[in-house]
């Protein structure tokens, strides 16, 4: 008689750590999923609010660092998955340790054959769950940190172009210098990889050439660069054939960052997806239409608005509020202009800060009605949702009764900053609807 417990042991391959993959992703995948929320949240409201180099380089970091938790959010899910399988292998074999019984199939006899031939025993099963388990459980930890590197040689790089193009006076140029910087850094490891692989076997071992190659390579490599700084992906590699490994890599790194990139988009879709093929649109600028980001009352808690807003649709006093947010990537140009000219018009910084607000306001045109607005903007900032803008007081006491519409239309590029294409130096205007 065999013993009753025998059926009910794991096999004796399986993979010692299962205990804690399982309490580790257990325990923190539904952390993943809230810190990668949080992130994409946090991203959706700051990048905006950046001028074009630090969003440039802010955006990298978002998608590097949100990259890194996508990956292990997937990868812990994944893990769990595998694991809930091979949990559920493992107790149907305890109950059936004979396996399946072929005779009792309903089937006609060539299927039957069929079905015998191509079975797997569930040990056999059991063994490739708990393997694929595991493997999951190190790739994502260690292609997650294959990223925290590279986000930190980013953030290297970018200070340096950073600091270099304001020392030469010409900050505009920092993302070129960014560029040519991390190219030329990664230039030499690329040529030494090339010519190690297909001329380092014709090289006598203490050559100038071996010597200069090795050089090279091991100072690469002390930067974490070679290809022993993450074993478990070399490991790996080597082991299913490294041609495989790398593109299962590239993959699932590149899925990481796409994801972190979708993310970020889905978060900016207040609407959110569904079976809308049939409603138009909604753009800025569109006619006839009602948006509700652009009124206070109507706008989510805690969302930081990026378009002119009124308080509500229905306007009932004698003035009428327009808040147009101060967006350094659409309006962060007119502002630096309109800086510029009052710091070297006027020295006192009253006189300063009035100057620039009369040629921010006159750089952004607001119409009620097809009309002009006779007034100018006042300096405008929220503290309770950290936003600032500009403010326009409208009197509205002396309007009909019914439907009227602001149009806000944002500064236009400089001049010499335009697209040769007809139109594409037309910014689109903002439309908002309200009645008396």
């Amino acid at each position: 008689m065999s013993d009753p417990n025998e059926s009910l042991s794991l096999p004796k391959r399986t993979t010692p750590t299962w205990e804690m993959e399982l309490l580790l992703s257990g325990a923190t995948v539904f952390a993943m999923f809230q810190a990668t929320q949080a992130v994409t949240e946090w991203g959706a409201r700051l990048l905006p609010r950046l001028a074009d180099n630090p969003r440039m380089f802010a955006s990298v970091l978002f998608t590097y660092g949100n990259g890194a938790l996508t990956l292990l959010t997937l990868a812990f899910l994944l893990h769990l998955t595998l694991r809930a399988y091979w949990v559920a292998l493992v107790g149907i074999n305890s109950v059936y340790p004979e396996g399946p019984r072929f005779d009792r199939l309903r089937v006609g006899p060539i299927q039957r054959e069929l079905v015998r031939s191509r079975w797997r025993a569930l040990s056999d099963r059991i063994e490739s769950a708990d393997n694929a388990a595991t493997v999951v459980f190190a790739l994502g930890i260690s292609l997650a940190l294959i990223l925290v590197p590279i986000s930190a040689v980013v953030t290297l790089f970018y200070l340096v172009a950073a600091v270099g193009s304001w020392l030469a006076g010409k900050p505009e140029l920092t993302s070129l210098v960014f560029g040519l910087l991390s190219g030329l850094a990664f230039l030499p490891f690329w040529i030494a990889t090339t010519l190690d692989k297909r001329r380092g076997e014709r090289w006598s071992e203490g050559g100038w050439m071996h010597r200069a190659c090795t050089a090279m390579l091991r100072t690469y490599t002390r930067l974490g660069m070679g290809r022993d700084s993450n074993p478990m992906v070399m490991v790996f590699s080597t082991n299913i054939g490294e041609r495989k490994g790398m593109v299962i890599v590239f993959i699932a790194m590149f899925g990481a960052m796409l994801g972190s990139t979708v993310q970020l988009a889905l978060s900016r879709d207040q609407l959110g997806m569904g079976s809308y093929a049939d409603f138009p649109d909604p753009r800025r600028g569109m006619a006839s239409s009602l948006d509700g980001r652009s009124y206070a009352s109507m706008q989510e808690p805690g969302q930081l608005p990026n378009a002119p807003f009124l308080p509500s649709p229905v306007s009932r006093g004698d003035y009428l509020l327009l808040v147009v947010p101060y967006v350094p990537m659409l309006h962060g140009e007119l502002f630096a202009r309109c800086r510029r000219q009052a710091e070297a018009a006027v020295a006192d910084e009253d006189a300063r800060a009035a100057r620039q607000l009369a040629c921010v306001g006159a750089g952004i045109t607001v119409t009620l009605d097809g009309q002009p607005v006779a007034i100018g903007p006042e300096w405008y900032s929220d503290p309770r949702r950290d936003l600032r803008g500009l403010a326009w007081m409208l009197p509205v006491s002396t309007l009909a009764k019914g439907r009227h519409e602001l149009v806000v239309l944002p500064p236009a590029a400089p001049a010499n900053e335009r697209e040769a294409g007809p139109g594409e130096d037309t910014p689109q205007p903002w439309r908002i609807p309200f009645w008396r």
